[in-house]
């Protein structure tokens, strides 16, 4: 399996259902920006981060959420079913980033543990992913045929269930609650399948 980066770290989407999201983190990745390291002589047994998700999307400056996502060179339509091209869709120049949600929107807001774990985590430009990207962010990729792997030192496959029912077919899921508006990282939105085993229900 291949995954992204978003923020310093390494997402893969296992899967997403009304009843919860499953998925791969890992940290860190080599992001080339980030500001602060790991200490290399005691490092901690475990990394926390916090993971936020809504449920519709939130807006993009008071505008739809898929406002400035095209596929073929028309406006990206969520509800068009076109799940299978969703590597195609692209940004068009100077896109907004996702607003803040509603409270009402959140169905999920919690800290989870990453345990001291190695793993080598893979990046492949071609391969097709059942989840967008919300905003451009770096890559370790940047051109068709392009793969990449890393090796990171905290990794985990975890399950988290929603707190209540997702309202809309899509979820966006943060790692930076969203936050501030000028971030530069960016919300992973995932179309919401089938349950599987890792299922609660």
């Amino acid at each position: 399996m291949t995954g992204i980066g978003v923020s310093d770290a390494y997402f893969d989407l296992v899967g997403a259902c009304v009843h919860s999201i499953r998925f791969i983190f890992a940290a860190q990745i080599d992001y080339p920006y980030a500001l602060a390291r790991l200490a290399e002589d005691n490092p901690p047994e475990s990394l926390f981060r916090r993971v936020q998700v809504a449920s519709p999307p939130p807006s993009r400056n008071a505008k739809p959420w898929q406002t400035g996502l095209t596929l073929g060179g028309a406006p990206f339509d969520p509800s068009s079913g076109s799940l299978d091209r969703l590597n195609d869709v692209r940004f068009v120049a100077g896109i907004d980033n996702l607003d803040a949600p509603e409270p009402d929107a959140i169905v999920l807001d919690q800290w989870f543990e990453i345990p001291a774990a190695a793993r080598k985590v893979a990046f492949s430009y071609d391969e097709p992913r059942p989840y967008l990207l919300s905003f451009p962010y770096w890559q370790p990729v940047d051109g068709p045929g392009d793969t990449a792997t890393m090796d990171v030192a905290y990794s985990a496959t975890l399950r988290a269930n929603w707190t209540k029912t997702p309202t809309s077919h899509w979820v966006a899921v943060s790692f930076d609650a969203f936050w501030p508006a000028e971030r530069d990282s960016a919300e992973v939105l995932v179309p919401l399948g089938a349950c599987d085993r890792l299922c609660p229900s």
